[in-house]
């Protein structure tokens, strides 16, 4: 016969309750963890939304306010600046301008009583649009100045240079004749 007191049975449930406790434990913190994944691509959708919602049309706009975001409130949440740039981008050929073009855009886009940014505080205001991945420079061969810099809309391919192709034959000409050698002297041997 198996005795067991009282005591016994109240620290075999004191045990059980301390592993389930545990258990919960590690579960609620992968919840929270993913609760935060979700509530982090949510902040995200809600910038992507203040940049790109003057663009949605009434049944688009419906929409995002079913949904529980204002419209209204996401312009003001953008600077001036990169929505200028974000639309001189948009309304391009192939959706791509040199930095140089793409300051000189805004310049002529601002009204005659409003006093254009300097090129170097242009380029910090446009940040956020780098930084959100919604534009993406391509270094010009000029590394000393930004102005050549390609700006191009993100998720267009860009048209590789022509130099480019250039540079490429010769490599593979060279590589065509070290394998040729390599025959060659296969053969010897």
């Amino acid at each position: 016969m198996n005795k067991s007191s009282i005591v016994d049975v109240l620290i075999e449930n004191i045990q059980t309750d301390q592993n389930l406790l545990q258990e919960v434990e590690v579960k609620i913190e992968t919840v929270k963890d993913e609760k935060q994944e979700i509530v982090n691509r949510l902040k995200e959708h809600r910038k992507d939304l203040s940049v790109l919602s003057k663009y949605a049309d009434e049944g688009q706009q419906e929409k995002i306010k079913e949904l529980g975001f204002d419209v209204s409130e996401s312009d003001s949440n953008v600077n001036s600046v990169s929505s200028i740039v974000l639309d001189l981008i948009l309304k391009a050929k192939d959706n791509q301008l040199t930095n140089d073009a793409l300051y000189e855009g805004y310049v002529k886009s601002l009204p005659k009583e409003e006093e254009p940014l300097k090129y170097s505080a242009f380029n910090i205001k446009c940040r956020t649009l780098f930084n959100t991945q919604k534009l993406i420079r391509v270094k010009s061969k000029d590394t000393k100045s930004s102005r050549e810099d390609l700006i191009y809309l993100n998720g267009r391919q860009v048209k590789p240079a022509v130099e480019k192709e250039e540079n490429k034959a010769p490599k593979n000409s060279k590589k065509d004749d070290t394998s040729d050698q390599k025959k060659e002297q296969t053969k010897s041997n």
